[in-house]
């Protein structure tokens, strides 16, 4: 799922924003009385019912199709979905700041893609993964957001038994979204 996830809401945010710069549509929004934080919001808003209606037809094909179980709580796997997909957002506003143009989009998504599914514990297990991937790997959503679902739908873990794993993804997911919001203000000026 968080996969799925980083894959399309990356991709879908970061060459959305950098085709609207390319085309202009982002300078006709710039001279709009909106200020800066409700230009984002709207632009996010869709993103985040894209993502969370895309979590929820993955959780109902590995239930129903898969026999996967669902042990734990789903409003804290839904709590755990929706900071996930906004830290996915922010890493694509965060890239379409960095990026000049949609192919570059692309190849700095990608560039974050194929490590965050190797060493995020997606692959292969994250314990068995020499000392450096873990280092790695521990500054990845991916890997937390992984270790998450696992416990509350396999092992049925309450919040407080995922805090080890749920603070280091808010604590990423703040980062990011500042590093995001900052990125996307200097593509306004």
């Amino acid at each position: 799922m968080g996969s799925i996830l980083s894959t399309t809401l990356i991709l879908m945010t970061a060459l959305s924003i950098t085709r609207e710069r390319e085309n202009g549509a982002l300078e006709n929004l710039l001279v709009s009385p909106l200020s800066g934080l409700e230009v984002i919001i709207g632009k996010i808003t869709p993103f985040v019912i894209i993502g969370l209606f895309q979590a929820t037809l993955i959780l109902i094909a590995a239930v129903l199709l898969f026999d996967i179980p669902l042990h734990g709580s789903v409003f804290l796997l839904f709590f755990v979905l929706l900071i996930y997909v906004f830290l996915c957002l922010s890493i694509g506003i965060g890239i379409s700041g960095l990026a000049q143009n949609q192919l570059q989009a692309l190849q700095m998504s990608s560039f974050y893609f194929i490590p965050s599914l190797m060493l995020s514990g997606f692959v292969s297990p994250f314990i068995s993964m020499p000392d450096w991937a873990k280092a790695i790997g521990s500054c990845l959503p991916l890997t937390y957001f992984i270790r998450l679902v696992k416990g509350i739908m396999l092992k049925g873990y309450s919040a407080m038994a995922l805090l080890p794993d749920l603070l280091p993804l808010i604590g990423l997911a703040v980062i990011v979204i500042g590093v995001g919001l900052k990125s996307y203000r200097k593509t306004l000026d």
